[in-house]
């Protein structure tokens, strides 16, 4: 099984906080990083739920144990501009930096089950001061809403949430999280532990509303984050941002990294069929419901002669395979997922769509290096959007009517299948 491996880098001060008058923490502010860990299934069962704080980072004249952090004096305090670690990109890893008292901290390192798994983290940044503030409400919060945290789990699994859409907030969820710091909003402020990113709540005049941020990792979502630049900072980089109400001043980036480690063979499911009637690709385990658009059901393996085809599911990115192609439950057939508007199923209407058939993504190697063990010369026809054996196109039948588009017209790419001969 795949592993892969979560980081925090480092965060950025892009303004400093206010809290309280005098301070009694240190100058500037006192940073530390808390991270909940849900671990959920496909069915949106949480199966686990932690909690865990970075060490406190800040001005250390006040509390020995502290990491000294920024540059409101020669013993640190977080003012605006200050980033952490202090180099010029902290979300970069940094050699050289004793990764146990300083990012990148690792904050989820594991395997995950392709299909099976989700880990949902929530990172979050806090303000530092003496009295215990919000946060034991925060915790309560957290073990309240695995409800609502395991349908967004089970969402991006049958695909009604977008692979490509791993992070969110609880307002999506239709949760947020409320609670109440007497003073806060007052001119002297309201000593206590604080999330970045609090805002007014209209209907408490001491009342609060804070919206955390989350990413939800499954094998999907994380090698989508490690094969895209999402933000510009790099592959499987991602900032998340929180911003205090004006009043409380506060905006910090922290910058998360998805790493994949290794492990695992590629994904991949076998038993998909050509059928010599209409030369297209359909699962042979659903042949008995399937629809060929020469008629009929596809035909069976044993008597087109046809191999066993495998296509990699649910694979992390490469550049020799195009993913996004998906299985229709209507026909049994393959089809171009981004074209399933303008798809014709020859069961009627255009293919299924994703969402409502729970179909994986699949990636077929395309435009890639000869390999002894794939079949190439698969095609992609934009009549259809079907993928269908162009050796084959003269006595094709494809179910928007004559027969599939020839690759010259339709511009398609070389498409090769991992194929098993028939004995």
């Amino acid at each position: 099984m795949p592993e892969y491996r979560v980081t925090i880098n480092g965060f950025w001060c892009r303004n400093g906080s206010w809290d309280t008058w005098p301070p009694k923490d240190g100058d500037g502010d006192e940073i530390l990083l808390d991270v909940n860990t849900k671990i959920a299934r496909s069915d949106g069962s949480v199966q686990l739920n932690l909690d865990s704080q970075s060490e406190l980072m800040g001005d250390t004249r006040n509390l020995p144990n502290r990491i000294r952090a920024g540059s409101a004096n020669p013993l640190g305090g977080i003012i605006t501009g200050d980033k952490f670690p202090p180099v010029a990109n902290p979300w970069r890893r940094a050699g050289g930096i004793d990764a146990g008292r300083y990012p990148p901290y690792t904050i989820w390192k594991g395997e995950l089950r392709p299909g099976q798994d989700m880990v949902i983290l929530t990172v979050t940044c806090w303000e530092y001061d003496p009295d215990p503030g919000f946060f034991n409400g925060w915790l309560d919060w957290q073990v309240k809403t695995d409800k609502e945290y395991g349908q967004r789990a089970k969402e991006i699994f049958g695909g009604i949430w977008p692979v490509s859409k791993p992070i969110f907030d609880a307002v999506s969820l239709g949760i947020q999280t409320a609670g109440t710091l007497v003073g806060l909003w007052s001119p002297l402020g309201s000593p206590g532990l604080r999330p970045i990113g609090m805002q007014r709540n209209p209907a408490d005049p001491d009342g609060f509303l804070f919206n955390p941020r989350s990413i939800a990792l499954n094998t999907a979502t994380a090698d989508y984050l490690i094969a895209n630049d999402v933000q510009g900072l790099g592959p499987g980089i991602v900032e998340l941002l929180y911003r205090d109400d004006p009043y409380l001043r506060g905006v910090y980036s922290v910058f998360v990294q998805v790493e994949r480690l290794g492990g695992g063979e590629l994904p991949v499911q076998s038993d998909w069929r050509w059928c010599d009637k209409c030369q297209g690709l359909y699962f042979g385990g659903g042949r008995a419901t399937s629809r060929c658009p020469a008629g009929d059901t596809h035909r069976a393996a044993a008597e087109s002669h046809s191999g066993d085809y495998s296509l990699p599911m649910d694979a992390p990115a490469a550049a020799d395979r195009q993913s996004g192609w998906r299985w229709c439950d209507k026909c049994q057939g393959m089809f171009f997922g981004p074209g399933v508007v303008n798809s014709h199923c020859p069961a009627g209407g255009a293919h299924a769509d994703p969402g409502q058939s729970g179909s994986s993504d699949y990636s077929p190697y395309h435009n890639a290096a000869q390999d002894p063990g794939r079949q190439s010369d698969w095609r992609w026809c934009d009549k259809c959007q079907g993928l269908f054996f162009g050796p084959g196109a003269p006595n094709s039948r494809c179910p928007a009517g004559d027969t599939h588009r020839l690759p010259e017209l339709s511009r398609s790419g070389d498409y090769s299948l991992p194929h098993q001969p028939a004995a």
